[in-house]
């Protein structure tokens, strides 16, 4: 009990001090303040290094040492065309090569995707009791042999009718004096939950027990 409690301080500690560059694209306030059942679905390149299952495990675990204002719940979807981007052409976040948010074409790509996969989405919804979906996009990249760990994100909200009542973009990376890949694999995992955790905080769908 002693060494959860410490472990709970240490993220609470980690997501009080995180400052991420994130930038909201689509916000609708009246709409997300009234959401109280939102299912979390991930989603990642199929050549990403980290999986579906250890993040949500993960990040379960992190959000079980808050308390929840929105009933957040982690949604076992295994349907790969919910969870899994084939190539880096299916991500929701798109930049041109000098780092430009491509807005238009990100939003095709999402609206493809809630379109392509209504059904699947919608199903989630009704067998879940959900008043809204939470996506979380997220692309991470990590070199022991360069010393460094980076990811991009977005977090998108979808309403009952599959509606984007919001959606954010970020991109952050990370030098580090580790040669280990683990050590750098579960610090890159930590920095992924806490940027989740950090914007479930700032649209208070959790708080501090």
């Amino acid at each position: 009990m002693k060494k959860y409690g410490i472990v709970a301080l240490a993220l609470l500690f980690m997501v009080s001090c995180s400052k991420y560059h994130v930038k909201n694209e689509i916000k609708d306030s009246s709409v997300l303040s009234k959401l109280k059942n939102s299912g979390i679905i991930f989603r990642f390149p199929g050549s990403s290094p980290m999986k579906v299952p250890l993040f949500s495990k993960t990040l379960s675990q992190w959000m079980d040492s808050y308390a929840k204002v929105n009933n957040l719940v982690i949604l076992p979807a295994a349907d790969k065309s919910l969870t899994v981007a084939k190539t880096e052409f299916d991500l929701f976040l798109q930049m041109t090569e000098d780092d430009d948010y491509l807005y238009y074409k990100s939003l095709g790509i999402l609206n493809k995707y809630l379109k392509d996969n209504q059904e699947a989405l919608q199903k989630l919804i009704v067998d879940n009791g959900l008043d809204s979906l939470i996506i979380y996009e997220v692309d991470p990249a990590l070199s022991a042999e360069m010393q460094y760990n980076e990811f991009s994100s977005m977090i998108i909200i979808v309403n009952q009718d599959l509606k984007i009542v919001y959606m954010d973009r970020q991109y952050d990376d990370f030098e580090t004096n580790e040669y280990d890949k683990e050590i750098m694999y579960n610090h890159l995992l930590d920095e992924i939950n806490s940027r989740f955790l950090d914007m479930m905080f700032k649209l208070k769908y959790l708080k501090n027990k």
